[in-house]
């Protein structure tokens, strides 16, 4: 029983795989450290991005925005609704799942996610990349 545990512990750290962040806005009130993908970034595969990071100030998120070029050309943008709240101080995990459809054509894709209020403002503002 104890070597089933310790099994299924080494297999999800290892499931992560870290992935370089930026972040794509000046001054945000999120600053994201870190990103992992749950799978390595393949055609028809749910691939869920996670972001971890600090809130530098009150934040309350109610949209993030999700924008993909490929190969440099917009590619993609979609909404997805939230409802959270951080404060000043607070640790940040976000993860978002995506699956690129089979037909998705080869190459370079770039995602930004972008951390809106419910008045559309943008907060914060994440980029990952990828080739597929």
């Amino acid at each position: 029983m104890k070597y089933l545990i310790a099994l299924l512990l080494v297999s999800t750290i290892l499931a992560a795989i870290p992935t370089k962040v930026t972040n794509c806005m000046a001054n945000p009130k999120i600053v994201f450290t870190e990103a992992t993908f749950s799978v390595t970034p393949a055609k028809g595969v749910d691939e869920t991005i996670t972001l971890y990071g600090t809130a530098n100030e009150h934040a309350e998120l109610a949209n993030v925005q999700l924008k993909a070029k490929w190969n440099g050309m917009d590619a993609f943008e979609d909404n997805y609704p939230e409802d959270e709240v951080y404060d000043k101080g607070d640790r940040v995990t976000y993860e978002m799942t995506q699956n690129f459809p089979t037909f998705t054509p080869s190459g370079k894709i770039v995602v930004q996610m972008w951390f809106q209020n419910a008045k559309g403002t943008n907060f914060a503002c994440a980029e990952v990349g990828f080739v597929i």
